[in-house]
């Protein structure tokens, strides 16, 4: 008779292990390059910090859905709609989320890696890292990031990251032009 308790737990063991080792590659091929690029710790921390703080909310949620609900749950049904493997229909959703990440830092996507600020790069490739490693649901570590981030540039990009949506900004001119403000 089979236990299906423990063939599930070994599933789950054997994907905990794929996405960590898919996650270190990945990492250090994002690590090397940034070390060919010279990147500071100053690019870096800016790049944080200039992050919206709608996107570092998203991202959080994100992945505390992506680790309750494991997203190769998406990549098994994925792969029997249009075919594959479901661990590599995962790393397809990692790779989205590095591209999406990218894009809105950026505003642009580009297939030329040397148009990207080499900071932002590496603050986008640790973002989609976050999201694709297992078991980082549990710990809001992108926000605890971003606030020390905040806390090292002095809050200098607050204003940039808080009120970064163009709703938000446009909803601040017009209460703030509607206020009776002395001059």
């Amino acid at each position: 008779m089979v236990d299906w308790g423990a063939q599930k737990a070994k599933l789950k063991t054997a994907n905990w292990l794929l996405k960590l080792l898919i996650a270190v590659v990945a990492g250090g091929f994002g690590l090397m390059w940034a070390a060919d690029k010279a990147v500071t710790v100053g690019d870096y921390v800016t790049a944080v910090a200039k992050t919206p703080i709608w996107l570092v909310v998203a991202m959080e949620l994100f992945d505390k859905l992506a680790d309750k609900k494991d997203y190769t749950t998406l990549g098994i049904y994925m792969s029997r709609q249009h075919g594959g493997n479901s661990i590599l229909w995962g790393i397809v959703i990692g790779g989205v989320a590095f591209i999406g990440v990218l894009y809105i830092m950026t505003g642009t996507i580009s297939m030329n890696t040397g148009s990207y600020s080499p900071g932002v790069f590496l603050a986008a490739l640790t973002y989609a890292l976050y999201i694709v490693m297992p078991e980082t649901g549990d710990d809001e570590l992108i926000l605890f990031l971003w606030l020390a981030a905040q806390v090292a540039t002095k809050g200098q990009y607050l204003n940039e990251a808080v009120f970064s949506l163009p709703i938000i900004s446009k909803l601040m001119t017009v209460i703030l032009s509607r206020l009776p403000l002395p001059l």
